[in-house]
C-alpha cells in the first residue's frame, strides 16, 4: 500500500510513483568491456570529461554495485557515480536509471559490508544529494530517507575518526542541500517528500543529543543547525505574513537546544546557533537582538577592520581584501564613473535634493560572509548575490551602500562580485533619476538593470548573447522590454534589458541622453512619451538584433564541456570541519 505522502506526489508526477510503487525494473545485462573499464581505470579519470561517462557506464556501475560485496570495489563504483554527477550527461538518464540506483542503494544499505564501511555510508549520503535533487526522482527518496535517518543514528554514535568523520559530515549535509535544491528551483514534490518525511525529528534529536559535540569540537551541531534552517525556509509560509505553526515549532525546538547548550559552553554556544541556524533561517537582525540570550551581533569592526578611501566620493569596507586588491577595485570604479558620465551627458551634476556624498562598498570574504553578517550587521535581506541600497537621498546623513562579496568560485583570481554593475546603480541613482528607487511609478527596469549591464559590460558581454542567439526567435519588442518588471525573470530583466539600451546608445544616443534628462528633472510624462516614440523603431531593433546574433555567431568559439557544479550558495564555508579537506579522495566541485 502507498504512503499517504506518496499518493499525494503521485497526483503531480504519475509516471514516477507508477514507477516506485512497483521497483522491478527491465534487467541491464552485464557489459564485461564496460565493467572491467570501471574496475580497472585510474579514479583520478573518473573526474575528466571523456568517453567513460555514458548511460551504459551508470548502469553497469550500479549493477556492480547491486552485485557486488568488496568493500574496495564497491568504494571504486560509488565514487564513480559521484564523478558521473559532475562530468556525466545526467540529461540522458531515465526514471527507470533512478530506479536501478535505488534499488541497488537500498539492497546496499541492509548489507554488513555497508553498515561495517562509514567510506560507503559517505557514498551514500552524497548520491543522495547528487542524484535526488529535482521533483522527477522526489517520490523514490521514500524508500531511501529512512535509511539516511538511520544512518545519521549510527553515525553518531562511532569512534572519532576522520572516515566516520567525512560519513558524518557528507550525511547532514545531504539534509541540508537536499533541502536547499527543493526551496531555490521551486522543486514542489521535492519540498513536499521532504517535509512529510518528517527529517525535522532526526536532526533535532541529533542536535539535542551530546553526539552533535564531537571532540569537543561542535561542527556536527552546526550543521545540524544549517539543515533544520534549510528546513524552516522550505516549510509553506502564511499567507498573512506572520510564522505558522510548524514554521514556530521549528523556532522553539531550536532554541530550546541552543539554550541549554549556552548554559553549557556559553558564548561559543552563541555562536554556534548564530551562524548555524539564526542566519540561515534568514531570521534577521531584530530577533537576533530579542533573543539575545542565544544569539549574539559582532561589532562592525570585527568583522569588517579594513576602512579604505578611494576618493571623497568613495569609500570601501572590507573583511579581507589587501592593498593590491584594494587598489584594483578602486581603479575600476573610478575609471567606470568617467564612461557613465560621458556616455549620458551628465555634467558630474547630481540630481536636485540627493545628498548623498559617497558610496560605501561593503565586500565581504565571499557568500557565506555577506548572508551571516549582512543580516546582523546592516539588517539586509541576503537571499541574493549582494545589493544597493539607496536609501532616502534628501535625508540628511543618508549612506548609500553597495553590499557585495569576493567572487569566491575564480580563485586565486580576484574580483568582487557584481562590483561595476552595482556601482552603476549609485551613479543612475546619483546623477540621473530623481528621488529614492521606486519614485517613479513604472518602466524604469528596462533602464536601471539595462544601463547596469551596458555601462558595466561595454560590448563584451557574451552570456547575454548566448541567451539572445537561443531565443532570437521569440525576441520581447521594445514596448514589451519598457515594460518590464522584475517578475519577468532574469534574462528579460537584464540581458533584453541590455540590448535594448545597447541599440539606443548606437543608434538613437540623443533620444537616449533625453530620457535620462526626463529622469533627473523629474517629468515622468516626457520620458514615457518618449519612450512610446522609440517603441515605432521596432523594425529597426529587431534588424540590429538580427545582425548582432550573426557576428556574434562568427566569433563564438567552440564551447567547453561544462561541470555539473554544486550550487555555490548551497553550503556555508565555515561549516566545514577544519580537519576535513577536499582531497583526492573526497572531491566535489
Amino acid at each position: 500500500m502507498l504512503s499517504r505522502s506518496l499518493i499525494a506526489l503521485s497526483l503531480l508526477y504519475p509516471s514516477i510513483a507508477l514507477l516506485s510503487a512497483c521497483s522491478t525494473v527491465t534487467p541491464i545485462d552485464t557489459d564485461p568491456a564496460i565493467a572491467q573499464q570501471l574496475q580497472t581505470t585510474d579514479v583520478d579519470q573518473f573526474f575528466t570529461h571523456g568517453s567513460i561517462h555514458t548511460r551504459d557506464s551508470f548502469n553497469q556501475a550500479v549493477k556492480l554495485i547491486q552485485n557486488e560485496n568488496a568493500p574496495e570495489q564497491l568504494d571504486r563504483q560509488l565514487y564513480f557515480l559521484r564523478a558521473f554527477s559532475y562530468f556525466g550527461p545526467l540529461d540522458t538518464l531515465t526514471l527507470e536509471d533512478q530506479q536501478r540506483l535505488t534499488n541497488a542503494l537500498t539492497a546496499l544499505s541492509k548489507r554488513q559490508v555497508f553498515t561495517n564501511d562509514p567510506r560507503l555510508q559517505e557514498h551514500f549520503a552524497v548520491t543522495l544529494y547528487r542524484y535526488y535533487n529535482t521533483d522527477d526522482t522526489a517520490v523514490l527518496l521514500n524508500e531511501l530517507l529512512p535509511i539516511l535517518n538511520t544512518q545519521l543514528t549510527r553515525l553518531a554514535k562511532q569512534p572519532v575518526t576522520n572516515a566516520h568523520d567525512y560519513a558524518l559530515w557528507e550525511t547532514l549535509r545531504t539534509y541540508g542541500l537536499l533541502l536547499t535544491a527543493a526551496r531555490k528551483h521551486n522543486e514542489e514534490a521535492l519540498t513536499k517528500q521532504l517535509i512529510d518525511a518528517d527529517i525535522s525529528q532526526a536532526l533535532l534529536a541529533f542536535a539535542d543529543s551530546p553526539y552533535s559535540i564531537r571532540a569537543q569540537e561542535d561542527w556536527p551541531r552546526a550543521n545540524a543547525y544549517w539543515a533544520l534552517g534549510q528546513y524552516r525556509l522550505a516549510l509553506p509560509s502564511g499567507e498573512d505574513g506572520n510564522a505558522t505553526a510548524a514554521e514556530l515549532a521549528i523556532d522553539t525546538a531550536v532554541a530550546k537546544i541552543a539554550k541549554a547548550d549556552v548554559e553549557q559552553r556559553g558564548s561559543i554556544a552563541k555562536n554556534t546557533y548564530t551562524l548555524g541556524f539564526h542566519v540561515n533561517a534568514f531570521a534577521g537582525q531584530e530577533n537576533c537582538e530579542q533573543q539575545s540570550e542565544i544569539c549574539q551581533i559582532p561589532t562592525l569592526t570585527e568583522i569588517l577592520p579594513i576602512n579604505h578611501s578611494c576618493s571623497a566620493s568613495l569609500f570601501i569596507l572590507a573583511q579581507d581584501l589587501n592593498q593590491q586588491e584594494l587598489a584594483q577595485s578602486c581603479e575600476k570604479l573610478t575609471s567606470q564613473e568617467a564612461n557613465f558620465h560621458q556616455l549620458l551627458q551628465t555634467e558630474n551634476k547630481p540630481t536636485a535634493n540627493d545628498g548623498n556624498k559617497a558610496l560605501r562598498v561593503v565586500a565581504f570574504k565571499n557568500w557565506s560572509q555577506y548572508n551571516a553578517y549582512g543580516q546582523l550587521l546592516f539588517d539586509i535581506q541576503t537571499d541574493n548575490g549582494g545589493m544597493y541600497i539607496e536609501g532616502t537621498p534628501s535625508k540628511p546623513d543618508n549612506q548609500a551602500t553597495f553590499f557585495a562579496y569576493r567572487q569566491f568560485w575564480i580563485e586565486p583570481e580576484f574580483a568582487i562580485w557584481n562590483l561595476n554593475h552595482e556601482y552603476v546603480h549609485y551613479l543612475d541613482g546619483h546623477f540621473v533619476k530623481y528621488g529614492g528607487f521606486g519614485h517613479f511609478p513604472s518602466k524604469m527596469v528596462w533602464w536601471s538593470e539595462g544601463l547596469a549591464e551596458y555601462v558595466s559590460k561595454g560590448n563584451d558581454n557574451p552570456s547575454t548573447f548566448e541567451v539572445i542567439k537561443r531565443d532570437i526567435e521569440k525576441a520581447p519588442t521594445l514596448e514589451e522590454i519598457f515594460a518590464t518588471e522584475y517578475k519577468d525573470g532574469q534574462d528579460r530583466t537584464y540581458k533584453w534589458s541590455y540590448m535594448a539600451i545597447r541599440f539606443l546608445v548606437e543608434k538613437h544616443h540623443d533620444d537616449f541622453v533625453q530620457l535620462s534628462r526626463y529622469l533627473k528633472t523629474d517629468y515622468f510624462e516626457g520620458y514615457e512619451l518618449l519612450l512610446s516614440k522609440l517603441s515605432k523603431h521596432q523594425q529597426q531593433f529587431a534588424l540590429w538584433l538580427n545582425a548582432q546574433v550573426a557576428a556574434f555567431e562568427d566569433n563564438t568559439a567552440q564551447a567547453t564541456a561544462k561541470i555539473n557544479k554544486l550550487n555555490r550558495y548551497g553550503y556555508r564555508d565555515y561549516l566545514t570541519p577544519k580537519h576535513l579537506t577536499l582531497d583526492n579522495k573526497h572531491r566535489h566541485f
